[in-house]
């Protein structure tokens, strides 16, 4: 009986958890020229959860936003760009607003001003909801420029 005690509480620990963590990032770097290089942001969405674009009408959801600590190494090139996604009319806000389901993919692209290896770092503001409710979501990040 202690054992299936034991087997449930873990169980529905681990599933609490997981609701607690509804969007999980991995950040890659793709190289587009000797000076140009892309930030790659990817969000695995969990199943009935959406993440919010980055442009959202006022009034409506906390839009994702990408924050970027300066440094003289580089320089951001533009806005971060995203994926088409999905506009939806949310009652809730009484707008249509724009997120995602499943996966999500985020582009910065940077100029390289140095000939020495570096980091970028920063963070990630987000919303991310389902049918019930919302949750706000706060992702530090970094890369590793290799020239």
């Amino acid at each position: 009986m202690k054992k299936l005690t034991l087997i449930l509480l873990f169980t529905s620990t681990l599933n609490y958890a997981q609701v607690l963590k509804p969007v999980t990032w991995e950040t890659s770097v793709e190289k587009v020229s000797n000076s140009n290089y892309n930030l790659v942001f990817t969000a695995t969405i969990s199943n009935h959860w959406h993440l919010y674009s980055q442009n959202v009408p006022e009034g409506g959801p906390l839009p994702t936003q990408f924050t970027f600590n300066i440094s003289p190494n580089f320089r951001l090139e533009g806005k971060v760009l995203e994926g088409k996604g999905m506009m939806v009319f949310e009652e809730v806000f009484d707008m249509k607003v724009k997120y995602f389901e499943e996966r999500a993919v985020f582009k910065q692209n940077i100029k390289v001003r140095s000939n020495k290896h570096f980091k970028i770092s920063g963070n990630i503001q987000y919303m991310s909801c389902n049918s019930e409710s919302c949750m706000p979501g706060f992702q530090d990040f970094e890369f590793y420029i290799k020239q």
